[in-house]
């Protein structure tokens, strides 16, 4: 097996922390990172492949096609000695364990050795069927590579010790073989009740972690993608009960009796 990341720019950062946002439930983590590469107007700079990804390719809109890998980002602080940023997204997730292992211990050693990186976040979202986000507003559940960390967070309202189970797949490793490096990293999972695609925990999460970071990101697009979410539910609603008088109504966040994260 072959994993690969490959250099396309040279960058020179200064104290650099990695966000990292892949797909998973509620496809939180990489709507956060995707929105600020956009709002942040990030330089890619490297990509990693590997045979450990699905065995597929992406038709690109000019008609031609690639195949799926991860990719690298950095936003240059405005600030003299605060730290530059380097984001991490793509378009999937290893498939098998031995693939998670070798890919996101490679995207570490990376991050550590190459980038002399200091600090690592990984985003995704837990899911919790239970929760009214409505109400009660939405939770940020943390987990963190040592006491110092938690008690950094604390004051930004983020959940330590209520999250319960198993963290699958890259944000869970990433942050476990920080804390074997000693590198300080955080795990951070916006409150879903949704396993596809959860835009308010998207928001709630870039809320948080901008203000962190000191950067400046707007959060629009998922007010607009939550609206279009419920147009498009509600559309489905009445096509449904137009066939079926005693029809129930489909609700946005489909539940699901187990609760996860990845």
């Amino acid at each position: 097996m072959v994993t690969i990341i490959r250099v396309s720019k040279k960058v020179r950062l200064d104290k650099p922390v990695l966000v990292v946002g892949l797909p998973g439930v509620g496809n939180v983590g990489r709507m956060v990172v995707k929105n600020m590469i956009k709002e942040c107007k990030a330089e890619r700079f490297a990509t990693l492949n590997s045979d450990h990804l699905p065995h597929k390719v992406i038709m690109k809109k000019d008609g031609t096609l690639r195949v799926v890998n991860n990719r690298f980002y950095y936003i240059k602080s405005k600030k003299r000695g605060a730290n530059d940023i380097v984001l991490l997204t793509g378009d999937d997730q290893p498939m098998t364990p031995e693939g998670q292992y070798e890919v996101n211990k490679k995207i570490v050693d990376f991050f550590m050795n190459e980038l002399h990186g200091t600090f690592v976040y990984t985003i995704g979202g837990y899911n919790n069927v239970a929760a009214n986000t409505t109400e009660n507003g939405i939770k940020v559940f943390g987990n963190a590579t040592n006491k110092n960390v938690l008690a950094a967070f604390k004051s930004d309202d983020v959940v330590f010790g209520e999250s319960k189970g198993f963290i699958l797949g890259s944000a869970g490793m990433i942050v476990a073989f920080a804390k074997e490096a000693n590198l300080p990293g955080i795990c951070l999972m916006g409150e879903s009740r949704s396993i596809d695609i959860d835009p308010p925990a998207a928001k709630r999460v870039t809320e948080l972690i901008s203000k962190r970071l000191g950067v400046s990101v707007k959060t629009g697009e998922f007010d607009r993608m939550s609206d279009k979410l419920e147009k498009m539910v509600n559309r489905l609603t009445s096509e449904m009960q137009g066939v079926s008088g005693d029809q129930q109504p489909i609700p946005l966040h489909q539940e699901d009796p187990f609760s996860y994260i990845r």
